[in-house]
């Protein structure tokens, strides 16, 4: 049977956007805190920063909360209106943000070639070959959009299964197959596949928001969230099936972006997480707080065994521990909510972070090498990020919005409207 929707509630979803804020700010943190002098010229962080790096392990949670937010918002019949609803609406969460990051790093780097800019502009970025071997390039300066190019893919993706409804285990099935096509030697381009492979975290959080209902009316608990994400860190850290990659030198399934085999297996903690963030289906919770626990106990026995043990396989080590401590401990999402403004301005901050870091290099190339100038250049790039997020997400946005998605009468200049 085709999947069916779930009635949503009006009132917006703290925790969750404190999730998604969360996101947002794990992405922030792994371009500056790099230990290669990406913020300061002259000074990085100790390497010991690094440990706390999950930044592709956030944009691959934030492919499976896109999903969750079209299924929970998008319902009923695939009728004309509603697709044309669709798709403004969609339009409209990625043209102003998109625009402004294309445009703000050309303004920053004006070397940027002028086609890669409007390839960028239309959401055609990538690093890897279309059918035909057309690679449309990343902005130097702005890598980070790689990700948008996969979102309108799915956006559009997901008309289709809104139109024809397959079962959830064709769909399963056929992103499955895809993201192999091109490790196996199939004549599919890596580019595909790695759409397949990221398509199967989006679909993931598409059928939590279709298959599960949403959390009772005032309950306080959701899910052991704390647990979930020292698992997830757990997880991405230990990385048990891309050590076996190695290990056993599958190199075909090893890609450029954590959209490939390599990092299928982080998809369980993404939905052990996200459950628990939502507080839907408690029962599902535990099977995958058991596979992603479970699983991560593996890699940790397999980085043991065929890897020299570091400080950060140390620190994944610990984290599994807690998380098996604190699995049973299911306590309320208010500290998660108070990152809700985070989260009303992540997709701004994600868009926008790195230009203006690479920016700061560039005018202010003196003013570097020690602990304080880092300090300074990192509260500056945080303050100047969130100022231009808050200004196109939560003033531009929401502008367009209520012109372009309001009925066209409604549009029309005063003198010209009906009385």
């Amino acid at each position: 049977m085709p999947l069916t929707s779930h009635p949503q509630s009006s009132l917006r979803d703290l925790p969750l956007d404190g999730l998604r804020g969360l996101c947002a700010a794990l992405v922030f943190y792994a371009h500056a805190f790099a230990p290669s002098a990406a913020l300061d010229p002259r000074w990085a962080p100790p390497p010991q920063f690094w440990w706390l790096n999950l930044g592709y392990a956030a944009v691959m949670m934030f492919f499976v909360l896109s999903g969750y937010v079209i299924g929970l918002t998008t319902s009923g019949p695939a009728t004309a209106g509603n697709v044309r609803l669709y798709l403004g609406r969609r339009a409209l969460r990625l043209l102003p943000v998109n625009t402004a990051a294309v445009l703000l790093a050309w303004a920053l780097l004006p070397a940027n070639p002028p086609g890669t800019v409007l390839a960028n502009l239309g959401f055609l970025q990538n690093s890897e070959a279309y059918p035909g071997g057309v690679i449309f390039g990343l902005l130097p300066n702005n890598t980070n959009l790689w990700s948008l190019n996969y979102e309108v893919v799915y956006y559009l993706a997901f008309l289709a299964w809104w139109r024809w409804a397959p079962r959830a285990g064709w769909v399963w099935s056929g992103l499955a197959l895809l993201a192999l096509a091109a490790p196996a030697g199939l004549p599919v381009t890596a580019q595909i596949s790695h759409y397949a492979c990221g398509g199967l975290y989006w679909f993931a959080g598409l059928a939590i928001a279709r298959h599960t209902a949403p959390m009772a009316n005032g309950t306080a608990r959701r899910g052991n969230w704390p647990a979930a994400f020292l698992g997830l860190y757990a997880l991405w850290t230990l990385a048990p099936f891309r050590h076996l990659t190695l290990s056993f030198e599958w190199y075909p399934l090893l890609g450029l972006t954590p959209a490939s085999i390599h990092r299928l297996d982080f998809l369980l903690g993404c939905v052990w997480c996200l459950l628990a963030v939502s507080g839907r289906a408690p029962s599902l919770q535990r099977r995958f707080a058991l596979l992603t626990l479970g699983w991560s106990t593996a890699g940790l026995c397999i980085t043991w065994a065929i890897e020299p043990f570091t400080a950060t396989d140390g620190l994944a080590a610990a984290a599994l521990t807690a998380a098996w401590l604190l699995v049973r401990w299911n306590p309320d999402g208010s500290p998660l909510a108070r990152l809700a403004p985070l989260g009303a301005v992540s997709f701004g901050i994600y868009a926008f972070a790195l230009p203006i870091q690479f920016a700061q290099q560039k005018f202010f190339p003196e003013f570097s090498g020690s602990p304080v100038t880092f300090i300074i250049r990192l509260v500056g790039l945080g303050l100047l990020t969130v100022g231009l997020a808050w200004a196109v997400e939560r003033k531009l946005t929401p502008w367009l919005r209520r012109y372009f998605l309001r009925p066209s009468a409604d549009r029309r200049p005063v003198g010209d409207r009906p009385a």
